[in-house]
């Protein structure tokens, strides 16, 4: 969702600054970085990422790492400017604790998301009318956040992921919009996926494994990554309303065509049981699902509803040519994509009503660059074309969308 251009080292969102051990007496390094960026999303934005390492000779990464981030949007709008988007986090990683190998992060973060989309429950939710004004097709979510994730290496490229996620929900619907009607008299099958708009919080508990040969974790050429991941959110009260399980599924495979050009792809399974917060039914992980900057580009963020989802992606990536900027070395190179997938109300009863009775496929084709600057900082822009679209999704981010 962010777009990144950094004078420092950096590597996409949610992940540690990488810092290379310098010989010597263990030390500190501070990077401050300066961010800019947005897409068709959420409109353009500003922030800044910094990174407090402590480094020693013959560690890798680091021995710890202390990063804060921010960054808001904006988006003109008839009348005035909205704000998209904001977030701000503070995280602290330890990769290499004790003698097992063990890596531990804390996250704290707060999120304000205040244009959601919502047109309806279902795979084949219609576009809204002309007629309805842009802000009645929105919601606004807030959502604080705290995460500890463990990481334990089992053997031969197998890892065990256990972790802990409390999100606090302020939800903000008018009555008049197209989420507030839809509760009170949309279809009654797809009404009964919406439920309350009070304020609650969610804990999630979660539990995975993970298949890991990837050569490199920020420009990957070669390898493959395999993750089953199962999170449960257990009911107290009304403190925590929702009672519901998530399982996903993800497979990527990388392959070197030559040492210029290399084939990706990616296989994205996500399934929700139970009793689900409605904003749930657009995302998978922390990101949103159908549409958007990292699942199926082109197609609106979140722009589909449903507790199953399937999506994948094919990507072409070729370096064109390598040059130095003040010492530092650049990449730059182009890539060519293929995103496609589509959701369905619930995995395990057919909704025709809600998803249609044909394919149903949604998609985006389309291209765009790639500055890699070091080893750690990738930049990607991308414009896709989908029937979604309009006219095209353009996208300026940090980091390979997998």
């Amino acid at each position: 969702m962010l777009v990144w251009l950094a004078v420092g080292r950096a590597v996409a969102h949610g992940d540690p600054v990488a810092v290379e051990p310098v010989p010597g007496e263990p030390t500190t390094e501070l990077n401050l970085i300066p961010l800019i960026g947005g897409d068709s999303d959420v409109g353009v934005g500003f922030g800044e990422l910094s990174n407090l390492a402590g480094i020693a000779p013959g560690v890798k990464p680091f021995r710890w790492a202390l990063e804060s981030g921010a960054f808001i949007s904006f988006k003109p709008r008839a009348g005035g400017v909205v704000v998209p988007y904001q977030d701000y986090f503070l995280a602290f990683h330890l990769p290499n604790l004790g003698v097992h190998g063990l890596r531990l992060d804390l996250r704290a973060a707060f999120t304000d998301e205040s244009t959601i989309k919502f047109y309806g429950i279902g795979n084949a939710s219609p576009t809204p009318a002309a007629a309805i004004a842009i802000e009645d097709t929105e919601y606004q979510r807030i959502h604080p956040t705290f995460a500890i994730q463990g990481r334990v290496p089992l053997f031969a490229g197998l890892f065990l992921n256990l972790g802990s996620i409390y999100t606090h929900n302020w939800l903000t619907v008018r009555p008049t919009s197209v989420l507030g009607r839809y509760a009170e008299d949309g279809p009654s099958e797809g009404r009964a996926f919406v439920g309350s708009f009070a304020n609650h919080g969610v804990e999630l508990l979660e539990g995975g494994l993970q298949y890991d040969t990837r050569d490199n974790e920020v420009d990957t050429r070669s390898g493959q990554f395999i993750a089953a991941q199962l999170r449960v959110s257990p009911r107290y009260g009304t403190a925590l309303p929702y009672a519901y399980e998530r399982v996903t599924l993800t497979a990527r495979t990388y392959i070197p065509v030559t040492s210029g050009l290399t084939l990706a792809a990616r296989v994205v399974g996500d399934a929700l049981f139970g009793d689900v917060p409605f904003y749930a039914l657009a995302r998978y992980e922390e990101t949103p699902a159908i549409g958007g900057v990292n699942a199926i580009r082109g197609v609106p963020a979140g722009r589909y509803y449903g507790r199953a989802k399937l999506f994948g992606n094919v990507e072409a990536r070729a370096d064109l040519f390598g040059f130095h900027i003040r010492g530092k070395a650049m990449k730059l190179g182009v890539a060519a994509f293929l995103d496609a997938g589509r959701t369905w109300t619930e995995l395990v009863r057919r909704h025709p009503e809600l998803d249609g009775t044909g394919l149903g496929l949604k998609y985006g084709i389309g291209g765009g660059l790639r500055l890699q600057q070091g080893t750690t900082f990738v930049v990607r822009a991308d414009l896709a074309y989908s029937p979604d679209a309009s006219p095209v999704g353009a996208y300026f981010t940090a980091g390979q969308i997998f």
